[in-house]
C-alpha cells in the first residue's frame, strides 16, 4: 500500500524544480555579514481586494564591524518609497538602490562595530502568488465555502523577503518581532507570538498587534486571515506551566476539528517527554487551518490536511511533523541551509518515536519501513554554504530519520535519548528558560560533539559516512565453506567499523568489524540485520 507521506514528498521534490526561487540563505556578502538583526517591527495593511500590501518595517540591528553600506533583501515585486535612518533626535533619509531582490543602503557616516542602529523601510506592492503552496513561495488569496477571504502565505524556500524587507539567512534570527496587521474587520488575524491588542479603526478595518517575544526564523513570521473560530484547550507543560493552546478553524470545519484535534494534546505531551519542554510556552501554541498542506510557523502551525489521520498509521502525521519543528527548526535552527536535515530529518524521526511511545515498537518500525526510500544523490549534510534549494530533497527527511535510527541502535537507547534531549537543550538549565535564550543556531558538527561527549565514543567515522557522503554504506556478504565473510564498502574508502547483528540458530550475535571486515564461523543459514537496525545496502556475493 502506498504511503501518502511518500507520495506527497515525491511531489515536493518535483515541485521544487518547477516553482519558486528557493534562494534563501547562501553565502553572505560583506554588506550582509556586517550587521546582526535584533528586532523586526512590521506595520502592514493587507488588502484582499487589490491583493496588495502596504506599510513599513523597522529593522533594529547591531553592527558586527564598521560599515557605511548594508544590503537588505526584498522581492522586486515591491516599490520602496523611502528608507529612513532613525536616530534619537531626528529621522534622515538614506540613499538606496533596489535591484535583483537586494536593497543597497548607503549611510551618511560610518556605523561603528557594536553600535545599534535602526532603519525604517516604507514600501508597497503586489506580492507574488504561490502557485503550488506550501512548496512554492507567495501569498494565497483563497476563499472559504461561504466565499469569505481566506489568506496566508508560505516562504520557507525563498525566505521572508518575498513580502517584507529582512536579512534572509537562517543564521540571523531577530531576538523578537512586533507584528501589526491592518485587515478587513470581518476577518480574524492570527500570527506569530502573543496577541497584544486588537483595535477597531472605525473604517472597516481592524489592526491586530501580535508580538513574538523569542527569536524567530524570518520565514516563520506569519499571517493568517479568515473567519476563524477558536477551539481552546487546557494543557499543562512538564514544567508545570499552563500553555495557551488554541486550534483556529473555519466554521465549516469546527465539529470535525474539535473531535480530531484532541490528539494534538498527546502529541505535545509525548514530544515534551522525549526532548524537553515546549520551547515557546511564554507565548502560545496554536494550529491554524490553511488552504495549503502545512508549515511549521513558530507558535502558529499551518495545517491543511483535512482533519484526518495518516492512511496507514493511527495519528495525524501532518500535524505531528509540523509540530515537531517547534523543537527541530524553531528552537534548534540550522546555522546554514547545508544543515537543513536538522529540521527535516529530526522532525521526521519524531513521528516513529511518537508511534513507538503510544502504540509500540511494531508501529515504530512500520513507519520507518514506509519511508525507506532514498535517492543518495548528495550528502544529507553537505559542507559549505548553501541555499535552501541546493539542499532540499527527500533524503534530508527520510535518510536523516534513518541515520538517527541507526545511531540509536549503535549507541543504545539510554545513551541515545540522553544525546537527543541534550541536542534540543544542551543543559538541564536551558530547559527552564523561556525568555528566548533557549533558542540557538546549530550545526551537524555540534551534534557530533554532543554525541561524543555523552557517549564517550569517537563518532566522526559514523558522521563522515552517513552525513557527509552521498552513498549508503554497502555491506558485502559471502559464504566460503563454513565461513561467513562480511565487509563494508564506503564512498571514498572511508573507515567504517559499524557492528552488525546476525541471526543464527535462532540466536542473535553481534559481529564486531575491524578495518571494515569481519568473519563468523557457522555452517547453517544466517539472517543479516534481522531487526533492520542499520541503514545500509546489502550485497550478497
Amino acid at each position: 500500500m502506498k504511503n501518502i507521506f511518500l507520495i506527497l514528498l515525491i511531489i515536493v521534490s518535483k515541485l521544487l524544480s518547477q516553482f519558486g526561487s528557493q534562494d534563501s540563505g547562501g553565502k553572505l556578502i560583506p554588506e550582509q555579514k556586517c550587521y546582526d538583526v535584533k528586532f523586526y517591527d512590521l506595520n502592514l495593511e493587507i488588502d484582499p481586494y487589490k491583493k496588495a500590501i502596504t506599510g513599513y518595517v523597522i529593522i533594529n540591528a547591531k553592527a558586527e564591524n564598521n560599515f557605511s553600506k548594508i544590503v537588505v533583501d526584498l522581492d522586486t515585486t515591491f516599490s520602496i518609497s523611502e528608507i529612513l535612518l532613525l536616530e534619537k533626535a531626528k529621522q534622515s533619509e538614506l540613499k538606496f538602490s533596489h535591484t535583483k531582490g537586494k536593497i543597497w543602503i548607503d549611510f551618511p557616516y560610518q556605523i561603528k562595530k557594536d553600535e545599534m542602529f535602526s532603519i525604517k523601510i516604507n514600501y508597497a506592492g503586489v506580492p507574488r502568488i504561490a502557485k503550488r503552496p506550501p512548496w512554492d513561495d507567495g501569498f494565497i488569496w483563497a476563499k472559504t465555502k461561504e466565499n469569505k477571504n481566506w489568506i496566508t502565505l508560505t516562504c520557507q524556500g525563498g525566505g521572508a523577503d518575498i513580502w517584507f524587507p529582512c536579512k534572509d539567512h537562517p543564521s540571523d534570527e531577530p531576538d523578537s518581532a512586533s507584528i501589526n496587521f491592518t485587515v478587513p474587520s470581518d476577518l480574524v488575524c492570527v500570527s506569530s507570538g502573543k496577541l497584544i491588542s486588537k483595535v477597531n479603526n472605525n473604517n472597516g478595518t481592524t489592526t491586530w498587534h501580535w508580538f513574538s517575544s523569542t527569536p524567530i526564523n524570518n520565514y516563520n513570521i506569519m499571517l493568517y486571515l479568515g473567519p476563524y473560530i477558536p477551539i481552546e484547550y487546557d494543557y499543562t507543560s512538564i514544567t508545570g506551566e499552563k500553555i495557551p493552546f488554541t486550534v483556529w478553524v473555519l466554521p465549516e470545519s469546527f465539529e470535525k476539528a474539535k473531535e480530531h484535534s484532541k490528539q494534538f494534546l498527546l502529541h505535545m505531551k509525548i514530544n515534551e517527554e522525549l526532548v524537553g519542554p515546549y520551547p515557546f510556552r511564554i507565548d502560545k501554541y496554536s494550529v491554524v487551518e490553511t488552504p495549503h498542506l502545512g508549515m511549521e510557523h513558530q507558535t502558529a502551525i499551518a495545517y491543511g490536511a483535512g482533519w484526518k489521520n495518516h492512511k496507514d498509521f493511527p495519528f495525524d502525521w501532518l500535524h505531528h511533523h509540523e509540530f515537531s519543528h517547534e523543537w527541530w527548526g524553531n528552537l534548534v535552527t540550522c546555522k546554514d541551509w547545508s544543515d537543513f536535515w536538522i529540521h527535516e530529518g529530526t522532525g521526521t524521526y519524531m513521528q516513529p518515536l511518537y508511534l513507538e511511545k503510544v502504540f509500540g515498537k511494531e508501529m515504530y518500525m512500520g513507519y520507518l519501513k514506509s519511508i525507506r526510500k532514498f535517492s543518495n544523490k548528495q550528502p544529507v549534510a553537505p559542507r559549505g554554504e548553501k541555499t535552501s534549494g541546493e539542499v532540499y530533497n527527500l533524503d534530508i527527511y527520510y535518510k536523516g530519520a534513518w541515520i538517527l535510527h541507526t545511531l540509536r541502535n549503535y549507541l543504545g537507547d539510554e545513551t541515545f535519548f540522553k544525546i537527543f534531549r541534550r541536542w534540543a537543550y544542551p543543559t538541564k538549565e536551558m530547559e527552564k528558560i523561556k525568555t528566548g535564550a533557549q533558542c540557538r543556531n546549530a550545526t551537524t558538527d555540534e551534534f557530533l560533539e554532543i554525541a561524543e561527549n555523552i557517549s564517550h565514543k569517537k563518532l566522526d567515522w559514523f558522521w563522515e559516512v552517513y552525513f557527509r557522503t552521498s552513498s549508503l554504506p554497502k555491506l558485502h556478504y559471502k559464504k566460503v565453506n563454513n565461513e561467513n565473510i562480511f565487509w563494508w564498502e564506503t564512498e571514498n574508502n572511508l573507515s567504517f567499523d559499524l557492528p552488525i547483528e546476525i541471526k543464527a540458530d535462532n540466536k542473535i550475535f553481534t559481529i564486531e568489524m575491524q578495518n571494515n571486515k569481519a568473519m563468523f564461523n557457522f555452517a547453517g543459514e544466517i539472517e543479516i540485520d534481522p531487526e533492520e537496525k542499520i541503514l545500509k545496502e546489502l550485497i550478497k556475493e
